[in-house]
């Protein structure tokens, strides 16, 4: 961590992020245009023909899933080649986060897009690969929102920004317009969010410099990427389905950590001695966006809830240079201090950002209840990342509301 600078408010000057490894780079920038959505459109394919099956299968996913339910697409799947795991781990960060996506999707859909029942067993052939890739990323074996989303779209315009209207899903488990819209909704939010990402370092070093001109501006960037993200959240009705999403789109993004068909976990042949493990599935909370305006905010919340856990573990399935993103932010001085240090010049714009936060997460509450715990019968309904998400989404915006300034 950098020394500490004082300032003209007593406040520590935000450290430098550095970069942590050569894989880091297809998520080291964050900036105006994409926040944290990779700085390059996303490879589309793999171009050495060695991977030529794999990403064949890839394309197939969806046709064999539809076509699946007594074991066919399992037994495609391990049909498949020997998949090039040393070439794969030693290709560039770009190939490397491609073939990351490409792992996650096959194995989820060996997991969820097929039957009967649910293995436990994640055989060697598709185990051995993606612990591989997954350990020469810093990431977890396990599908994650950087693979569903952040690197899973490209634009039908490649002139044309990243937004609604020109952009369109890579990949999908069993496609069609809800799956592919409910996906692109999360790329276009991320996009949105860019300009307020890309202002929070500068924030915080007005707010080390005194600069209530330099803070006000930055609040004010927040506010706004707010609310063009509650403008793109509400149009998730349009083109995904309530009930589509909870019957179709839910199961293939899950993990096995707190998921009742895997109570013990997922045993990764021939990796882990054995041992079971329990990772949780892709969730909007492993996205870095609110993570970094919590920190950059000052909005803590309690370190001994169960909240405040869970939201670390999902930061351990962020790609490494976002967690290393928000971190810095948390490192300080929050934008909360500069404003509790200028209340007559900086409480309004502070509390404006704070209520269009609370205003987001009271929305995906609602989301979360229309298209989630309105259709379960059950007690024990977690979410796609394995947490019990009404109270968590609770928690999350009382945490927020609570951290008004008076």
């Amino acid at each position: 961590m950098a020394a500490s600078v004082s300032s003209a408010w007593g406040l520590a000057r935000p450290p430098k992020v550095e970069p942590r490894t050569r894989a880091c780079q297809a998520f080291q920038s964050v900036t105006a245009e994409r926040g944290f959505l990779p700085q390059s459109d996303p490879l589309t394919r793999l171009s050495d023909p060695q991977y030529a099956a794999w990403e064949d299968a890839l394309d197939q996913l969806p046709k064999y899933a539809v076509a699946a339910g007594r074991g066919e697409l399992r037994a495609w799947l391990l049909s498949l080649p020997a998949f090039p795991t040393e070439a794969a781990v030693a290709g560039g960060s770009d190939e490397l986060w491609r073939t990351y996506l490409l792992l996650s999707f096959l194995a989820h859909g060996y997991m969820w897009c097929d039957g009967p029942g649910t293995p436990s067993v994640l055989p060697a052939g598709l185990a051995a690969p993606w612990c591989a890739v997954a350990a020469a990323l810093d990431m977890p074996p396990v599908l994650v929102y950087a693979t569903y989303n952040l690197a899973n779209w490209r634009r039908l315009d490649p002139a044309a920004p990243v937004q609604l209207g020109n952009i369109c899903c890579l990949h999908n488990f069993l496609g069609g317009i809800d799956e592919e819209w409910f996906r692109l909704i999360h790329v276009a939010i991320e996009a949105q969010a860019a300009p307020a990402m890309v202002a929070l370092p500068a924030g915080q070093a007005a707010a080390a410099a005194g600069d209530v001109a330099g803070v006000r501006l930055t609040l004010e960037a927040i506010t706004a990427a707010l609310v063009a993200m509650q403008a793109t959240l509400e149009r998730m009705g349009e083109k995904c389905d309530p009930h589509v999403y909870y019957r179709r789109l839910r199961l293939p993004m899950s993990g096995w950590r707190n998921n009742p068909a895997l109570p013990g976990g997922l045993v990764y042949e021939s990796q882990y001695g054995g041992q079971p493990q329990q990772l949780y599935g892709e969730t909007g909370a492993q996205s870095a966006v609110l993570h970094a305006l919590d920190a950059a905010l000052g909005i803590r919340h309690d370190p001994s809830s169960w909240l405040r856990a869970y939201l670390l573990d999902m930061r351990r399935h962020m790609p490494p240079a976002h967690r290393a993103y928000v971190a810095s932010l948390e490192a300080g001085p929050s934008l909360r201090q500069a404003a509790e240090a200028q209340p007559g010049s900086l409480k309004p714009a502070y509390n404006e950002c704070v209520h269009e936060l609370e205003k987001f997460r009271s929305q995906h509450k609602a989301f979360a209840f229309n298209y989630i715990a309105k259709h379960s019968q059950r007690a024990d309904e977690t979410g796609t990342g394995g947490s019990d998400f009404m109270p968590a989404l609770a928690g999350y915006r009382d945490a927020t509301s609570q951290h008004r300034l008076a």
